[in-house]
């Protein structure tokens, strides 16, 4: 089925600074077959296993497989997920535990990238995953749970500063049918225009093996920080960029999760142009929609439900990506995706 896509528009932060130019909604497939691991450093094959911490390894079990994506249980009778994914009302929920719930009704929220699907039935305590109230500070862990494409070990290349080339990140996989998860740390809050208030965080080549970049179909995974020591639900998984890179201006385009697009070239405003390697590096980002921004909206429907207005989102468009400021760094614009 087609993935619709969703546009992140202007931003701001007091944290840092956004500029919009082709972030990809991750729910762009190119087939109908579902996706399967949130990018991360240190292998190809992703974390296809429960974590280790014992906390995070509890929600692996309470987040369920909605169609090719993921939905996070909230309450009783209501799981939140990503609004650009489109009208899934009727498809199941189906947890590790081979559970599931059929969805009833659909609540998109106005002001940003959230829905809330009501099921029929109820799910037990035990599945429901507190949300994150607290507020965001720069460099703050989180952990990444997606269903996205893989990554393979072919290098994309592009030019080195001040001469010479070297490895810019790895050129998307294949879909399958797992989920994953990776770990990063909060660089930001963005202004996403109608996708709303959204968690921005950068592939950096120095973190931990388990360094996490979202790619496509990782759209409605949750996103965990901690809070009193409890890991809770702070973000839905929104979209990445840049993901199309070339290595020369005539070359092919890749797909390509990048640790640095300083160096090669991206298309802005329908033409290819490299990016400057000085500066230091330049990684994509990831966004994913906060969930204490919409605390309002998410109590509203659970608590006084109201008739399910249901529309269906275009199936056509890209996103744009956004370049994030670093510090210290030259801000480069980028293009569509």
């Amino acid at each position: 089925m087609p993935r619709p896509a969703s546009t992140l528009r202007s931003a701001t932060s007091p944290l840092r600074r956004l500029v919009a130019a082709g972030v990809v909604g991750l729910a762009c497939g190119l087939g109908a077959t579902p996706a399967a691991a949130v990018i991360i450093l240190g292998s190809a094959a992703g974390n296809t296993e429960a974590p280790t911490d014992p906390g995070l390894a509890t929600r692996w079990g309470q987040v369920g497989s909605f169609s090719d994506f993921l939905g996070t249980p909230i309450a009783s009778q209501f799981f939140l997920t990503a609004k650009h994914l489109g009208n899934l009302t009727g498809q199941a929920i189906t947890f590790p535990d081979a559970t599931s719930y059929t969805t009833t009704a659909a609540f998109f929220d106005p002001a940003s990238d959230l829905v809330l699907y009501q099921i029929s039935g109820a799910f037990p305590t035990d599945k429901i995953v507190p949300m994150y109230s607290g507020s965001f500070a720069t460099n703050q862990a989180m952990t990444i749970f997606g269903r996205g494409r893989l990554r393979t070990d072919t290098q994309v290349i592009g030019q080195r500063f001040p001469n010479g080339t070297e490895a810019k990140g790895w050129t998307w996989g294949a879909f399958t049918s797992n989920r994953s998860w990776g770990t990063n740390t909060l660089d930001g809050l963005a202004n996403g225009g109608a996708a709303g208030t959204q968690l921005a965080w950068d592939f950096d080549v120095g973190g931990s093996a388990n360094e996490g970049i979202l790619a496509t179909n990782d759209s409605g995974g949750p996103v965990f920080m901690q809070e009193g020591g409890v890991w809770k639900l702070a973000g839905i998984n929104y979209a990445v960029g840049p993901k199309d890179v070339r290595e020369t201006q005539s070359g092919p385009t890749l797909e390509a999760a990048v640790y640095d697009y300083g160096g090669l070239y991206v298309d802005v405003s329908g033409t290819w142009t490299l990016q400057s390697a000085a500066g230091g590096d330049k990684p994509a980002i990831s966004y994913s929609s906060s969930v204490p921004a919409n605390a309002t909206w998410v109590q509203n429907v659970v608590t006084v439900p109201e008739p399910a207005t249901i529309a269906l989102l275009g199936t056509a468009g890209l996103a744009s990506w956004g370049s994030l400021r670093r510090r210290r760094r030259p801000l480069r614009s980028g293009a569509p995706a």
